[in-house]
């Protein structure tokens, strides 16, 4: 470890001390509200449709003068004391005039502000005011932007090691990835766009494309989409996107669904979403919505009965066996919402749907999913009686009830309280839902309590959850019911003007299924993982993070105990205005991949990965952005992993017949 440390101090200090601010752009802004709400998990996940959604709000901020209570609740960590102060101070000054103006509340704390400031804006158009007076002041707001504007990101990357699957043919594409997306926009009521997505291994380069065109405020309609889109109603126990928020770094935020009801589809994740038609018509204080979808589905299907014996859920599509399953059945859903809301105090809704596939699906137990034709009823609410926010959905499914209910109470302005009861009956059949849970979405089998804290006090920033949950029936770790629990407590706090110390600890109990003695044995897994965590910004060009991990893994009734350990060492470095540069080291050393320890990386714009890393190795990248014009963007990613203990890496048809993997990135993004 000794080598560890030494390389680690000669990077904490190899640049010079300058003095021009770091550059304002929405890919900074992104990752560091990402970086408030996410935490790594004990699992590898693709977190990048996390990233869309967050860049999605940063790029369309809420307008400070005509938000109510619930849409500003849809800002990362802005909770419903936050809403009822800013409009407190609009209904006693009028409108705002600026975001700036947040600062001038006494009650809302300086470093919120600037957190949630990216996700707001104040629109010209919804002042009344004196216009001498006002350009005097803003003169900025003189600038009108253009009718229209365009999107554009592309993005290539390529392994630079090449793996089994491809030197014997299994795969029928090439190594590159390819990702496209376009989006057009003509003032504030038209978008447009179209996106192809390539993973590595397929042949076509659009081997996934989606497209859309979305109407907003055309006459009584509030909101119309034709193409790609996806719905949010409740707390997504019916239906949702296919992602959303779950536990992290923030223990209030995630617990609470903010449903956006009907938006268009522009991430590359290959299934839950609609394709079709749908609309909101909004009248006094109802809104209405319709939607209509039909589209092909992959699919196992038995060549015998025709049954559908499973739907997997990668998108890819690399072998002769991928290509079988691509679109083998539809499926056609249609249904709507009716919801209302009476000023800041309630927001309910009513929901149904009807699904119908092209085939039947065969069931492997007494409550998996069968037959062809599903419906679902809804009901969700969210009464705010200030300090008290009550929220929850009840979902039917024609054969049980599945429901979340929560309570988020503030007493005082920094520290808020929540805790909610999860219900997911094991014969509840989820189809298009993505609530909140242990199992990522999975809205069954599943009951959990959970509570949460959020202290924000003069001395740090405290966020502590404890979470209980009951497994009913068998799972995919254990053939029996079973239980666990999880527990995380996190402290943060400017310890200088320009330093921040980040501690975590979080533990993980769970009932699973281990092989002992050459017997299946239920028995208790333990996950510890401890973290210290500087960041510092050495000049005003130049912020550094520091970390150090160190993970257990126990195995109950076995007496077998594992550890893992990660160093690494991060910096942004703002070479210029239009050049910035971010790179990290990583170490890291476990006993196997039970103790894997798992970190986020600065990424290509919209890409957002929780990597995990095991055994002894080094991991490290480079990324680069250059912004020559105010429009355009390059970035570049070089990434290696090195184990050198190691002869081959991965396994199967991902099998690396060296120690070495590697990948070069490139990613241009337009925006006119």
């Amino acid at each position: 470890m000794k080598i560890v440390f030494n390389i680690l101090y000669l990077t904490l200090f190899p640049f010079f001390f300058l003095n021009s601010q770091i550059i304002d752009s929405t890919e900074i802004k992104t990752e560091e509200a990402l970086d408030e709400i996410l935490d790594e998990s004990f699992f590898e996940e693709d977190n990048s449709d996390l990233y869309n959604a967050v860049e999605e709000l940063i790029l369309n901020p809420i307008d400070l003068n005509t938000a109510d209570v619930f849409e500003l609740q849809k800002i990362p960590g802005l909770e419903s004391n936050t809403a009822e102060i800013i409009l407190s101070y609009r209904n006693r000054f009028g409108p705002f005039y600026s975001v700036n103006e947040l600062n001038a509340m006494r009650e809302l704390d300086r470093e919120l502000i600037n957190r949630i400031i990216p996700f707001l804006k104040v629109d010209k158009e919804s002042i009344s005011y004196d216009s001498t007076l006002f350009q005097e002041d803003f003169s900025e707001a003189r600038i009108l932007p253009s009718e229209f504007k365009f999107y554009l990101r592309s993005r290539l990357g390529n392994d630079l090691q090449t793996r089994k699957g491809f030197e014997d043919g299994t795969y029928l594409g090439s190594k590159l990835r390819a990702y496209n997306r376009l989006l057009v926009k003509y003032s504030k009521q038209i978008q447009a766009g179209i996106l192809f997505d390539k993973d590595a291994g397929e042949k076509d380069f659009d081997d996934f494309n989606s497209f859309h065109l979305n109407v907003k405020n055309y006459g009584v309609l509030n909101n119309i989409v034709v193409g790609d889109y996806v719905l949010e109603f409740g707390q997504g126990l019916m239906l949702w996107s296919p992602y959303g928020f779950s536990k992290g770094a923030d223990a209030i935020f995630p617990v609470k669904r903010k449903g956006k009801i009907l938006k268009p589809y522009t991430s590359a994740t290959e299934y839950d979403f609609m394709r079709g038609a749908a609309a909101t018509i909004d009248y006094s204080n109802f809104s209405f919505t319709a939607f209509y979808s039909s589209k092909k589905i992959d699919a196992n299907v038995d060549s015998v009965t025709n049954k559908i014996t499973s739907t997997p859920k990668t998108g890819l599509h690399l072998t002769e066996n991928d290509l079988e399953k691509e679109n083998r059945i539809s499926e056609r859903i249609f249904g709507g919402r009716i919801s209302y809301k009476y000023e800041k105090l309630l927001s309910a809704g009513l929901s149904a749907y009807e699904s119908k596939f092209s085939n039947e699906f065969e069931p492997n137990s007494i409550y998996d999913i069968r037959g062809n034709n599903f419906r679902y009823y809804s009901f969700d609410y969210d009464v705010n009686l200030s300090p008290v926010n009550i929220f929850g959905e009840f979902v039917y499914n024609q054969t049980s009830v599945a429901s979340l209910n929560g309570i988020i109470i503030t007493p005082l302005n920094n520290f808020i309280i929540t805790a909610s009861l999860r219900s997911y009956s094991r014969s509840f059949v989820n189809l298009h839902g993505f609530a909140f849970g242990e199992q990522s979405g999975n809205t069954s089998n599943e009951f959990g309590i959970y509570y949460g804290i959020k202290w924000r006090s003069n001395f740090g920033l405290i966020n502590f959850y404890y979470d209980q949950f009951r497994f009913p029936f068998v799972t995919f770790e254990t053939p029996v019911p079973s239980t666990g629990n999880e527990f995380y407590l996190s402290y943060s706090k400017n310890i200088f003007r320009k330093t921040q110390i980040n501690l975590r600890i979080k533990t993980e109990r769970k009932e699973v299924t281990e092989n002992l003695n050459n017997i299946k044995t239920v028995v208790e897994r333990i996950r510890n993982s401890y973290r210290t965590e500087l960041v510092y910004d050495i000049s005003n060009k130049l912020r550094m993070k520091s970390r150090i991990e160190y993970n257990t893994y126990e195995i109950s009734k076995a007496e077998m105990i594992e550890n893992g350990i990660l160093i690494f060492q991060d910096f942004r470095y703002v070479i210029s205005k239009s050049l910035l540069a971010y790179g990290r080291i990583i170490f890291f050393d476990t006993d196997s991949f039970n103790s894997a320890v798992y970190e986020f990386e600065n990424d290509l714009t919209g890409v957002l990965t929780n990597l995990a890393m095991y055994g002894e190795g080094l991991r490290w990248y480079l990324m680069i952005r250059y912004k020559p014009f105010g429009f355009l963007t390059f970035s570049m990613k070089y990434a290696e992993t090195y184990k050198p203990s190691e002869k081959s890496l991965s396994s199967g048809n991902n099998l690396i017949r060296n120690n070495i993997d590697n990948r070069i990135s490139f990613q241009i993004d337009i925006a006119y």
